[in-house]
């Protein structure tokens, strides 16, 4: 009996990308918050705060999928 992949690699790529399209737009999400709403001090092109609001979204859909998986595996 052949046993399969827990993740094939079109899986993998497809978690891949769907990870990285969600992290952008909640960074964005919270991009357009912190600089139109919560920061009137702050340039609209700041790169500082863009690249802090990438990484909240990142680490805000990291939680969910690793949750997601850690559910999954119960």
């Amino acid at each position: 009996m052949k046993v399969g992949l827990e993740f094939s690699p079109i899986m993998v790529l497809v978690l891949l990308l769907s990870f990285l399209g969600i992290s952008f737009f909640v960074g964005m999400l919270i991009h357009s918050s912190f600089m139109y709403e919560d920061k009137q001090n702050l340039k609209r092109d700041s790169k500082k705060a863009w690249v802090l609001s990438m990484t909240v979204g990142v680490g805000i859909v990291g939680r969910m999928f690793l949750y997601g998986y850690y559910v999954n595996s119960l």
